[in-house]
């Protein structure tokens, strides 16, 4: 007999989309959009397609794993269980919980996968990470400018008559709004991709500005520059609701066109354009990606962003604002992770992008176990030999997944995770999309498979901890949601077959109230200066290599994986982009096998010449595992001015033939 349930997908990606599945005798056979979604309208992108082949392939870990003698045997839960309990009680008893490394990252966007979090919380704390991989520098960026990150509803962009899509490559990484953008243009829009790659999306549309990787900051701040000198700031709009304009006016005013141009290597009027062209439309958009964050100025780049949007008065109106992030649902949930912590007796933190480091270097307590969940750090982590190496050496290691990533090839219990189909969960994402998902189980899990939210509520019984807040799993995701349900009146079972959206945040700031100490914009920012960095938007230069290495590295996603899940089971060798100028310049042929070299490691990849990639760079994709060349191992550890992002595209490298 067949069914069809409701599914969400669960990546940390921008559209959270949601699928229909056809179930026959407990097993999948057909997945498809959903057509009726007010935002993916039955569309889903070849990640979300791949499900269900990751479901049933071959190769997935269906049983727990325990090292022995550097093999992997299989093993029951219990062994699992008192291996665990045993060794975690240990270590709190003769080190505390900080000794315990909990990673817990976003593979998984269903809110239990807050599970191993919560129960560390209750072990009485743990060591974790903190800043990011992925969007911190921009998030940090705009709590300081307007207190919080929002975005407006997607198909506000329809209201726009100019949309920049700033370091964004939707195509790929965002097909809906990619929709949105190509119905905005066929209705007389104008769209200006600025990116130092000529991406998908940049290659779809008529405009295209190809800019100096780290140098949008300084694009920002010569576009205000020209739009204050030419008189076409709001001053009203500025007068009312944004602090610190005098301030930023100033340091705007050292970035004269010519200048610019010598940053950025964009053409003095072109950026003269750019800024009266913005400034000049009423309803101008900007969109801005992840990747012009991920330098060591990245904060600040999107600070100065933010202002551009701020001295115009394009905030708070249709068709405007700075979309970087739409934290809409998440502040009516109740975090249970956070009333768990009253429980903490010890805790630490580390920057995400210094996992190594700290492994290495933590002492008082020293680390001596991992728990790693919805996560490949040893994929993802920049400098991976440091990590890598670090990593080996700590005694006890537990990862949580589906396959035996490499991560996993490190641990020393391996747990397998369910799949999104095999558990219901709630969905939601501060990237983009404003709906929440409520996923339905589908089918049940393999024989003897158990999810990793009942394998933690298993092992606290098992260790005598009883203060986790919850019964069982239906009741963490009602109380989960008790606050939206009771601010917007709606019941809980209403929630599996509605499209919950919040309404009246379709226009970002639209009230004009923001969530910093004086309720406005601040371009000058009391707390920025509190925490030891300019109060004010600023451009602070590019860096170069310390170690004589000649190219930049740029390690973007591709559109075929959401970060290393697609290159799992993937056997080639990376490719490597060169622009033809840098390939003549060290006598590279397209398609020739080439030496990757970092400041630790090298690696080896097929070389595709193209004009897409700027002089003087070379672009890789991340995700690509470590016996076929994880890129990973090219880049260092730096972090940016703010929000502790890893700052992965201030790496640099050399590059030689290979045989």
């Amino acid at each position: 007999m067949k069914k069809q349930v409701s599914v969400s997908c669960p990546m940390d990606c921008f559209d959270l989309c949601r699928f229909v599945v056809t179930v026959e005798n407990n097993r999948i056979v057909r997945l498809q959009g959903d057509k009726n979604h007010p935002l993916t309208k039955g569309v889903i992108c070849k990640k979300g397609r791949s499900l269900v082949q990751r479901l049933y392939h071959p190769e997935r870990i269906l049983s727990p794993l325990i090292r022995q003698n550097n093999k992997f045997v299989k093993a029951s839960y219990q062994e699992v269980f008192d291996i665990i309990a045993e060794t975690l009680a240990s270590i709190k008893t003769s080190h505390g919980p900080a000794a315990v490394l909990n990673y817990n990252g976003d593979g998984y966007g269903g809110l239990k996968g807050k599970i191993q979090t919560l129960f560390f919380n209750c072990f009485g704390g743990a060591s974790r990470q903190q800043g990011s991989l992925c969007w911190g520098a921009g998030m940090a960026a705009q709590k300081y400018d307007f207190g919080n990150s929002k975005g407006h509803f997607p198909d506000d962009v329809l209201n726009s008559g100019l949309i920049l899509i700033w370091g964004r490559n939707p195509k790929e990484t965002g097909i809906h709004l990619f929709s949105y953008l190509k119905q905005a243009e066929k209705r007389g829009s104008r769209v200006i991709v600025i990116d130092p790659v000529k991406s998908p999306t940049a290659g779809a549309f008529d405009d295209y500005i190809r800019i100096n990787p780290a140098t949008d900051g300084a694009l920002a701040l010569a576009m205000a520059n020209v739009i204050i000198e030419a008189g076409l700031y709001d001053k009203a709009f500025i007068g009312s609701h944004v602090l610190g304009f005098d301030a930023f006016r100033s340091e705007a005013s050292l970035f004269s066109l010519e200048k610019a141009e010598a940053i950025t290597g964009i053409p003095a009027g072109t950026i003269e354009s750019l800024a009266l062209s913005y400034a000049g439309e009423k309803a101008a958009a900007i969109y801005i990606g992840y990747g012009l964050q991920r330098y060591h100025n990245g904060g600040n780049t999107v600070r100065c962003i933010d202002a551009l949007a701020a001295i115009t008065g394009k905030i708070g109106k249709k068709g405007c604002g700075v979309n970087y992030a739409a934290k809409s649902i998440s502040p009516y949930l109740n975090d249970m992770e956070l009333k768990s912590r009253d429980h903490i007796t010890a805790e630490r933190r580390f920057s995400a992008g210094k996992l190594g480091e700290f492994l290495d270097e933590a002492k008082a307590p020293p680390i001596r176990a991992v728990f790693v969940s919805s996560a490949n750090p040893l994929n993802q982590c920049p400098d991976l030999k440091k990590t890598a190496d670090a990593f080996s050496k700590i005694g006890f290691k537990v990862v949580f997944d589906h396959f035996m990533t490499d991560t996993a090839r490190f641990a020393d219990i391996v747990i397998p995770a369910a799949f999104v189909f095999e558990q219901d969960d709630i969905f939601t994402t501060s990237m983009y999309s404003p709906f929440l998902n409520y996923s339905q189980k589908a089918v049940d899990p393999p024989r003897d498979l158990m999810p990793e939210f009942d394998f933690f509520l298993s092992l606290a019984s098992r260790m005598g901890i009883e203060n986790l807040g919850f019964k069982d799993s239906d009741d963490y995701l009602k109380k989960s949601v008790a606050p939206l349900l009771d601010k917007f009146n709606i019941a809980y079972s209403d929630l599996k077959d509605s499209y919950f959206c919040i309404e009246k945040d379709r226009v970002a700031w639209e009230d004009l109230i923001f969530e910093t100490r004086s309720n406005k914009i601040e371009l000058y920012s009391e707390q920025a200066l509190t925490d030891g960095i300019s109060p004010f938007p600023i451009f602070t230069g590019t860096l170069k290599s310390k170690d004589d290495l000649p190219l930049r590295l740029l390690t973007c996603h591709t559109g075929k994986s959401m970060h290393s899940q697609g290159f799992v089971f993937c056997e080639d060798m990376p490719v490597v982009y060169l622009n033809r100028n840098t390939a003549q310049t060290y006598g590279i042929q397209d398609q020739s096998h080439v030496c990757v070299k970092g400041a630790k490691h090298a690696l080896k990849a097929r070389v595709s010449v193209t004009d897409d990639i700027c002089d003087s760079t070379v672009f890789i994709h991340q995700g690509w595992r470590h016996k076929s060349g994880a890129v990973n191992f090219l880049t260092n550890s730096l972090v940016s001015d703010m929000g502790g992002q890893a700052a992965y595209y201030d790496s640099f490298c050399a590059i030689e033939a290979s045989d």
